[in-house]
């Protein structure tokens, strides 16, 4: 692949060697497909979504997990860090089960194969029915010989055998929940076994020929029983049209996402149209994993994103879904406002996360100090103020909430919350512990400089709707305030180093190595830090933090580095959602350059598939500059997260530049800053009208979009 950019390894090239150059714009699903990985180098195998529940595919061939309101078993431990929910099938080949050795992403299915199972290349497609509690599995049993040859195949089952002398059901892999599996074709032989039938077929393959045949698997309440019988037998008499309905419903929702007036959400996405392969798989991969945690079954909003799949039902980390405010609000505007009523009348200082599950309902306690994540005031009071830029619904500022109180009162309250909490040296706010902060970061604790520096901005951006609601005085009394607090966070900067301090609570000043603070000092006081200063930070950054194809989160020249070692949020890899945050934080302080071609860099990873909870280095060379990556298991990281979509957010928010202000005077930051590479973003919703963006060496041009 030939490009004006730096070269960005043998690994990359090769990557982007095998994709389409998405110069038309938005790609199919299946160019959006992640390379077959060898399973050995998997920790987190491929997960399928249906819009309602996911599942995570064993190391085998056909056996699967999928435990509709909650995955995840909270063990940390990624041997059993999933419930097997559903019966665990187990296949065979003349009385033999072969493991899966490669493994592939799809957004609508996930593949498995081994070439070699008793001379045969079997290959296995697990799909979910659309909204559904259903799972199909097709298995595909190559002869690559040029002989005919007749195999004994077999499928185990748990469960009983069914009056018909086919199906089965299960009654005890979860309590209170039944399944039912019943194969695509009627087996040859039907056995029993204690807990478990086997199904067998004998099957003659010709020379360079296959054989296929399927099974599908569904659950629900015991109650329910009889009705989830029929749905799977639906799908196995029509098993291939079943298989075909996946995808086709998944296209249709990728295609609308992309569509002005489309049938299912309330806005949409812009189209990106690029000649760079890189930019467009990041900026699409992002947009990919929002529709992979979308979810239509809860009361809050038909169109919800959740922040993982394997949490239980409904689940909103404030702190992750704050990363894709841009693109929420774009995309599904009317979704995003119904969450926010709920997030805005949540107490800040408990818990980390709200469920849309439910559509009222919120902690009225007076809690003292953080009881559960700091984060929480600065995180929801983005969200909302890019809800209120990006769609200009300036009427919502009025709306009166649950409790009695406008969002404006509640945007007031999170921008002034530091002011009861307790204080550390020189007035900086105190936030708690590890538990509090990054958990495994056993430094990152008390008076530390992002959200002291978030205070401050949150005053200013508060400042700035007063205003425009027409009260001066309560701006002015916000900015005043603002100032005051601001040359105490200032002086947290560790001059020449390009890192902060934190004051700990005994009042020792300690140093922080960690990107966090780059992206939330960063970002709150880009144009109150000196150049020298920026220059030094985004040094750290390039020297300390990243790597070939991925970041450390926290500096291996960190104090507590050696006592850090969870994926997200230490040296050993980083949280996927501090990549695109990290670049548009270097970008604002003055590397656009530098901060595009790492994106870019990053792109290589999604030949694994979509984002992640975390990525971590790994192998023997995993402490050097090259190190390869993975989506990481270990410390209960999770396969989908909806910060994730935060590599579209700042494509269009930064690298294009749309980010309006509050009155709607500037639609685009900076643009006359030299963009690094060449597009359009069309089709970018802004009150009511839709607007074209162009990116070149001359900035960045804004024309109508027809």
């Amino acid at each position: 692949m030939k490009s004006r950019f730096p070269i960005i390894g043998i690994l990359v090239l090769a990557f982007f060697q095998s994709l389409e150059v998405f110069a038309g714009g938005v790609p199919t699903l299946d160019e959006m497909a992640g390379d077959w990985i060898p399973m050995a180098d998997v920790a987190n195998p491929p997960a399928v979504h249906n819009f309602n529940q996911m599942l995570v595919v064993g190391r085998d061939l056909t056996s699967f997990y999928c435990n509709p309101g909650g995955l995840f078993t909270h063990t940390k431990d990624p041997a059993v860090q999933w419930h097997a929910g559903y019966p665990l099938i187990r296949l065979a080949f003349d009385g033999q089960e072969y493991p899966a050795t490669e493994t592939r992403f799809f957004a609508y299915r996930a593949l498995r194969r081994n070439p070699k199972s008793d001379g045969l290349a079997v290959e296995t497609d697990t799909r979910m029915v659309n909204e559904q509690r259903g799972v199909l599995c097709q298995i595909t049993a190559a002869n690559t010989s040029s002989v005919s040859r007749t195999v004994h195949l077999s499928l185990r089952v748990p469960g009983a055998l069914q009056p018909d002398g086919v199906g089965v059901t299960n009654a005890t892999q979860r309590k209170g929940v039944v399944s039912a599996v019943r194969p695509s074709r009627k087996p040859d032989g039907v056995t029993t076994e204690k807990d478990e039938v086997v199904w067998s077929w004998t099957l003659d393959v010709p020379a360079n020929g296959n054989v296929a045949l399927g099974f599908v698997s569904g659950d629900d309440k015991a109650a329910n029983a009889d009705e989830t019988d029929r749905l799977v037998a639906g799908g196995a008499a029509h098993f291939e049209a079943a298989m075909a309905d996946c995808k086709s419903v998944w296209e249709k929702r990728w295609s609308d996402a992309f569509t002005p007036g489309n049938e299912h959400f309330s806005g949409n996405l812009p189209v990106l149209k690029t000649g760079d392969a890189a930019l467009a798989r990041n900026y699409y991969m992002g947009a990919l994993t929002m529709l992979i945690l979308e979810r239509t079954q809860f009361p809050v909003s038909p169109r919800s994103f959740i922040t993982s799949g394997e949490r239980g039902d409904g689940i909103q980390y404030y702190w992750d879904s704050s990363m894709q405010a841009t693109a929420w609000a774009l995309l599904e505007p009317a979704g995003m406002k119904a969450t926010l009523r709920r997030w805005l009348v949540q107490n800040a200082r408990s818990g980390a996360h709200t469920s849309v599950t439910a559509t009222n309902g919120f902690d009225a306690v007076y809690h003292d100090k953080i009881t559960g994540y700091a984060f929480n005031a600065c995180t929801i009071f983005k969200t909302a103020d890019e809800y209120l830029r990006v769609t200009g619904d300036r009427a919502f500022l009025d709306e009166k909430l649950e409790d009695g109180k406008t969002a404006l009162d509640h945007l007031d309250t999170f921008a002034t919350d530091w002011e009861t909490l307790p204080k550390g040296p020189h007035g900086l706010v105190n936030y708690g512990g590890n538990g509090n902060l990054l958990e495994c970061a056993p430094a990152y604790v008390n008076c530390v400089p992002s959200l002291n520096a978030q205070n401050v901005w949150m005053m200013r951006r508060a400042a700035q709707w007063h205003a425009l609601h027409g009260d001066a005085a309560r701006a002015k009394e916000l900015q005043d305030k603002a100032a005051a607090f601001l040359p105490a966070v200032l002086a947290l900067y560790k001059p020449g180093a390009g890192v902060w301090n934190a004051y700990h609570t005994d009042g020792t000043l300690v140093e922080l190595r960690h990107c966090v603070d780059f992206i939330y000092a960063g970002n709150a006081l880009q144009n109150d830090l000196p150049p020298a200063q920026k220059s030094e930070m985004i040094a750290f950054v390039k020297r300390e933090l990243f790597m070939r194809d991925w970041m450390r989160a926290m500096s291996q020249q960190d104090a507590a580095a050696a006592h850090s070692d969870r994926p997200d949020h230490s040296p050993k890899g980083a949280y996927d959602g501090w990549i695109p945050l990290t670049v548009g934080a270097m970008w604002r302080l003055g590397d656009p350059r530098g901060a595009y071609d790492f994106y870019r860099r990053t792109a290589v990873v999604t030949k694994e598939g979509p984002f992640a909870q975390a990525r971590e280095f790994y192998g023997p060379n995993k402490e050097k500059y090259d190190a390869p990556v993975r989506v990481a298991a270990r410390g209960g990281c999770m396969k989908e997260c909806i910060s994730g979509a935060a590599f579209a957010d700042v494509v269009i928010n930064t690298f294009f530049g749309f980010s309006p202000s509050p009155d709607g005077a500037i639609i685009r930051a900076d643009p006359e800053t030299p963009r690094p590479f060449e597009g359009t973003l069309t089709g970018l919703r802004y009150r009511g009208h839709f607007l074209q963006l162009t990116a070149s060496a001359q900035g960045i041009k804004m024309g109508a979009f027809q």
